[in-house]
């Protein structure tokens, strides 16, 4: 993700989840989904999103990767998830 949006996209990724979850917005957004969570942070030192997870479970695991990656997918600059 190009350092030129890459805050950008984190806010609008904020601003998104903050709809249906609990989102922790200090260094980027930590959402808060039923069986665990997702963090989505630009990096401070390269062109690129952090991307992290914990759930209770691997399907739990499955459905929040799943639910951050198709949200990434809407952003142009953003290029493939790896987790």
């Amino acid at each position: 993700c190009p350092d030129a949006v890459k805050f950008e996209v984190v806010r609008a990724v904020t601003e998104t989840f903050a709809r249906r979850f609990e989102v922790i917005d200090i260094d980027g957004a930590r959402v808060l989904f039923p069986e665990g969570w997702g963090l989505i942070r630009a990096s401070n030192t390269q062109p690129a999103l952090v991307l992290r997870a914990e759930a209770k479970t691997a399907p739990g695991l499955k459905r929040i990767t799943a639910e951050i990656e198709g949200l990434l997918r809407q952003f142009p600059d953003v290029g493939p998830v790896r987790w």
